[in-house]
């Protein structure tokens, strides 16, 4: 009877715990792949900058402008500006009666995520005038990623 008892106490324990085991709620997602499904496509950094080359080398200031944010801040010797007076100081700087004295490339890139929808830029910039002189430097940029294209917040080019 004792043995009876025991062996009908084991067998309840093991039907709970296999009734437990079956009846739980489905794991939720992961964390990473919730994270991976909301990220920005840090892939895309590198090709939009690029891509705003052709605007610079055409002449077509208002659309190489069009990779800043409207709130962004471009940082000068004497201190960061706005997109408004960025474009004064480029067009003053690096054109002739709205001609690029000037073609623009980039080299250098490396992307540094900076949490889901942001990133770091770090890289090199050559202005080629047209007598084939270089100017080079070097330039630091805080991106956002916003309803799926990368737009400028900061801009530290010297």
């Amino acid at each position: 009877m004792k043995l009876l008892n025991a062996i009908n106490r084991g067998t309840l324990l093991v039907a709970a715990l296999l009734f437990l085991g079956c009846n739980q709620p489905e794991a939720p997602t992961t964390a990473a792949t919730t994270e991976a499904e909301q990220t920005a496509d840090f892939t895309q950094v590198i090709p939009t900058l690029h891509g705003i080359t052709k605007h610079w080398n055409s002449g077509n200031l208002d659309e190489f402008l069009t990779v800043y944010d409207s709130a962004a801040t471009f940082m000068l010797p004497t201190g960061p500006v706005g997109v408004k007076e960025m474009k004064g100081y480029y067009q003053e700087a690096f054109t002739t009666d709205g001609t690029p004295t000037s073609t623009l490339s980039f080299d250098s890139l490396e992307v540094k995520p900076l949490g889901k929808e942001h990133a770091l830029v770090l890289g090199r910039y050559t202005l080629t005038n047209q007598d084939s002189t270089k100017q080079s430097g070097r330039y630091t940029l805080v991106m956002e990623n916003t309803d799926g294209s990368w737009h400028i917040l900061h801009d530290h080019s010297n």
